[in-house]
Formats: C-alpha cells, sequence, structure tokens
C-alpha cells in the first residue's frame, strides 16, 4: 500500500525503539513500550507532521516487536497498516492485520499490538473534540459521547476520495494554505471516517437542510439545550431577529416552521436514545425525558418521522 509522504516536519531514520518511544510521546501518541524480540539495533525509521488538528505519523521498527500503548483520553487513532502484519488487542479482542487493514482505537483504550519485521503504519490522531464537532457539523446525532465505533477491522480504500484525500494531505505544503483551508480538508477526513466506521452517532435527515448561519444556530442551540421545552422568542433571540422573520427564513429555507424544526431534532435524538442506551427500559421514559407528553402523538409522530414505532426500535436495539 503506497502514500506518498513527501512533505513532512520532522523525519528521524535509522533510529533505535527508544528514540521512537520518545518521539511518540513528545508528539501526543501516548506512552509507547517497544519490546524487541531481537537485540536493540539502529532500525527504526519515522515520519511526522501536524496537518491542522490532525497529526500524522508514519512508522516501522524494523524488528519484530510487540507494542504497548496506554490509554489515551483525547483523541482517536486511525491505524492504517502500510506493510507488513500486525496482531491487535484491545477491549479484550484479537484482530489481525494484514497490509491494506486499518481499525480505529478510541480514547481510554490500552492498546497492544505484536508487529513483524517488516510492519510499516501509518497512524492519524484525531482529536475527540475536533471528531464531535465534524460530526455535528455533517448532521450526525448521538446522546452519547465520545463516538463509540464498532471493534472491527476496515479495508482502508486504495483507491477513491478518502485515499487521494489523505495522500493529499501528506503531500500538502500546509504553509501554503489558510487556517480556514486546513480544517476544511480535516473536516473532510473526519466526515469519511464517520461514513467508513460504524458507531453509534446517526446522521439526521435533517443534515441536508440549508446551511443558512442561523438555521446553523438553531440546530446548535436546539442539540445543546435538546432536552429543553425550547420556545420561539428563545430561537429567535439566539438569531437575533423577529419572530416573524424567523418563520419566514424556516419557510424559505427548510420549507418547515421553526417548531416541527426542532420536534424533528428531539425525534431524531430520541431515536437515537432508544438505539444506543441499553439502560432504557420503556418508551414512556424517552419520551418524557424530550418534552414528549402525549404517548399517543409521540408515537405517532414518531413513527411518520423515523418508519416504525418507539417500542420496536427498543426491541429491535435491546441489549
Amino acid at each position: 500500500m503506497k502514500f506518498d509522504f513527501s512533505i513532512y516536519d520532522l523525519q528521524v531514520a535509522e533510529a533505535s525503539s527508544q528514540t521512537l518511544t520518545k518521539v511518540l510521546l513528545d508528539k501526543g501518541f501516548g506512552e509507547y513500550r517497544f519490546i524487541q524480540s531481537a537485540p536493540l539495533k539502529q532500525l527504526a525509521k519515522l515520519r511526522f507532521k501536524e496537518f491542522g488538528p490532525l497529526s500524522i505519523l508514519e512508522y516501522e521498527a524494523g524488528a519484530v516487536t510487540t507494542i504497548r500503548a496506554s490509554k489515551g483520553t483525547n483523541a482517536y487513532y486511525l491505524h492504517i497498516i502500510l506493510a507488513g502484519q500486525s496482531i491487535g488487542k484491545s477491549n479484550n479482542e484479537e484482530r489481525t492485520l494484514k497490509t491494506g487493514d486499518s481499525i480505529l482505537v478510541m480514547p481510554g483504550t490500552r492498546f497492544e499490538s505484536h508487529n513483524t519485521k517488516d510492519c510499516r503504519k501509518l497512524i492519524v490522531k484525531i482529536p475527540t473534540d475536533f471528531l464531535h464537532q465534524t460530526a455535528r457539523k455533517f448532521g450526525y446525532i448521538s446522546t452519547k459521547e465520545p463516538i463509540q465505533f464498532e471493534h472491527k477491522t476496515n479495508v482502508f480504500p486504495m483507491t477513491g476520495p478518502l485515499f487521494n484525500l489523505l495522500n493529499d494531505m501528506l503531500q500538502q505544503d500546509k504553509s501554503t494554505l489558510y487556517d480556514r483551508a486546513l480544517v476544511y480538508y480535516c473536516r473532510l477526513f473526519n466526515s469519511a471516517i464517520l461514513t467508513m466506521f460504524n458507531s453509534n452517532f446517526n446522521q439526521s435527515s435533517l443534515a441536508a437542510l440549508s446551511v443558512h448561519r442561523h438555521i446553523g444556530r438553531v440546530r446548535n442551540y436546539v442539540l445543546d439545550n435538546i432536552t429543553a421545552d425550547i420556545t420561539i422568542d428563545e430561537l429567535a433571540n439566539v438569531c437575533q431577529i423577529s419572530r416573524k422573520s424567523l418563520y419566514n427564513l424556516f419557510e424559505k429555507e427548510a420549507g418547515l416552521t421553526p417548531s416541527v424544526y426542532v420536534r424533528r431534532l428531539k425525534l431524531e435524538s430520541a431515536y437515537s436514545e432508544l438505539k444506543n442506551n441499553e439502560h432504557i427500559r420503556n418508551v414512556t421514559q424517552v419520551a418524557l425525558k424530550y418534552g414528549f407528553t402525549n404517548l399517543g402523538r409521540f408515537s405517532a409522530q414518531y413513527r411518520e418521522q423515523i418508519g416504525e414505532l418507539p417500542s420496536q426500535t427498543l426491541r429491535n436495539f435491546a441489549p
């Protein structure tokens, strides 16, 4: 698997695994411990660059190694196997990764891998807050954070938009880009990761609506106060416009009234709650949490929007 990592901030060649350990720690990739099966040699190689909020690192130890990484709480780590093979252990699961495979190591996870001599990895560090911001910006909804991804191996595409985007980031001279352009690259990358790896975040049916700044403000306000009884006056105040202007804006840009927009966000949040929260025991609990006091009306509106009754969602995803 071939990336062109041609522009970087740091390169280390013919180094010891101790040097590799120090660089990984200094660059925020956690406390790695390399346990070599052979006498120590100056074989390790590494390239590193920061690209906006993301950090990207490629390394090979040059020997058969066991790597133990401490828990990290503030970032996700995308591991892509560029060459060789790695047996990864996390969350009491063991997975064999071959060339082209990728996994996401989540915050708070202790990770261990056993790597062949020719194993070469590319790791992308994605700050937790930035991934969550991207998820919201692209219309994903969840009642639980951090984002929980399935513990499974995915084949990283060797062609296509995601491969081209990451390859471009590796070749890009970031000094020629404005900060907004860097962040835009990184958001696109995060969005592709959210699509590639299954998670407990669901993309909202409202995501394709207008990106007008006032609708964006309303969306963020509603999601930040999703269980509250939100009034139209509050939303108008958030946008600093009149009630009439708010109604006209939503009619023109979204084809909905502000009240219907709020209700749909609440229903989608209720769906996420029923789908992902193993502690939920009945639909009434969720309906009341999101302000639906008429349970019959809640069930009818839920079925109209989601396509099934809330009780069916609860049964489908019961542990």
